[in-house]
């Protein structure tokens, strides 16, 4: 007797159009994931992914949805930062399409709000613990809002781990926010972050004394890493190495960069570039100095896999701890101008560690870095 059809659906907070943020990249990695292991997948998720057919398997379907809008109902359901995902039109087509015997995979907590009760969660894979990723957010960039909005992020942590709890299977892509998970008893399997630039081939740094910031400056926790290097720590850098120069590259740079009462000198701003490639060539060494955020940082992985010395606050090692002796971590302006001002100086301590990054990052490959994943959904089939 023939083994039925075996059916996954990855319920997807972004559609993986365009590959120019780290949660897209790890979107399209976890579909992949399930298109090697599963007979029929179903993506479902939110805007629009133009040409998805021409790059998926012929057994995966993509279920387009439009955004949800803001509706009265949404701070009911777990929380206005979960309600807000609200959308009766996924909510049904999960109702109507999943089967008993069908595996449902949860990008994003948030999402949970879509699966109907009686629908099993069998994945629920966590980007960041994203309750705190949220007070974080808010306590850095929006203290006041973050003092009145403290009962709602409260909200959405119970929300956030009672959906951990429900579900089968918890993915995690940091070992800190494992730690998290277990302290409130959720096992969970690690599956860190990955890079897409893997197979370009490192270059050797130029010795010019040039700085590198890659990130979409649209996103909170770039734009106020970006402030604060630019405010804080370039100043510093400039003192001490008035020939530096600084690359911020990135989506919405142009929207917030210059600013009309003027930056430090030796500071370029390019904005939504096709290629990043360039940019790495021009560069000794890239700075991470995010503050808020969570999880593995896609921008420092790219990094290290360019065969570029990294500098990079401790919240951007995040997840990659490990790795910790092949970069340089500081904290607090002066000890990161500090630490960037010694590697422009210093162009062949610069190009050694670039290069002890590179031989690391050729385990950052997404393949690589789903292989939990994957050794997890086997397991889920058996």
């Amino acid at each position: 007797m023939s083994t039925p059809d075996r059916t996954a659906w990855v319920l997807a907070k972004q559609l993986p159009a365009s590959t120019d943020s780290g949660g897209r990249q790890r979107v399209r990695a976890v579909i992949d994931a399930y298109a090697a292991s599963f007979d029929r997948v179903h993506v479902v998720g939110f805007d629009r992914w133009p040409g998805w057919r021409d790059v998926l398997p012929a057994h995966v379907t993509v279920h387009e949805v439009a955004a949800p809008g803001p509706t009265p109902g949404a701070v009911l359901r777990g929380s206005l930062f979960a309600g807000k995902w609200f959308s009766r039109k996924v909510h049904d087509l999960l109702a109507t399409g999943v089967r008993a015997r069908d595996v449902v995979h949860v990008d994003f907590p948030q999402m949970a709000v879509n699966v109907p009760a009686d629908v099993r969660i069998d994945v629920l894979d966590l980007h960041n613990v994203e309750s705190d990723l949220v007070a974080r957010r808010l306590r850095t960039e929006r203290p006041l809002a973050g003092r009145l909005l403290a009962p709602e992020v409260a909200r959405f942590r119970r929300f956030e781990f009672a959906v951990a709890a429900r579900a089968e299977h918890v993915t995690a892509c940091s070992r800190k926010d494992q730690e998290v998970l277990s302290a409130h008893g959720i096992d969970s399997t690690f599956v860190p972050n990955g890079v897409s630039a893997v197979a370009h081939v490192p270059t050797v740094p130029p010795a010019t004394r040039t700085a590198l910031f890659v990130g979409a400056v649209d996103y909170g926790p770039n734009k106020a890493a970006l402030r604060w290097f630019l405010d804080e720590v370039w100043p510093q850098v400039l003192d001490r190495v008035p020939s530096a120069r600084f690359l911020a590259v990135g989506r919405g740079v142009s929207a917030v960069h210059p600013r009309s009462t003027g930056e430090p000198g030796g500071v370029e701003f390019h904005s939504d570039v096709a290629s990043v490639d360039p940019f790495y060539d021009r560069a000794d060494v890239c700075v991470v100095p995010l503050l808020s955020g969570g999880g593995t940082k896609i921008k420092l992985v790219e990094a290290l896999s360019r065969g570029r010395a990294v500098v990079t606050t401790s919240l951007g090692l995040e997840g990659l701890e490990e790795h910790r002796d092949v970069l340089r971590v500081a904290d607090g302006a002066p000890a990161f101008a500090d630490a960037l001002a010694e590697l422009l100086q210093d162009p062949e301590q610069a190009a050694k560690l670039g290069s002890a990054a590179a031989d690391v990052a050729q385990s950052f490959s997404w393949e690589s870095a789903m292989t939990p994943l994957r050794d997890l959904l086997a397991t889920i089939r058996r």
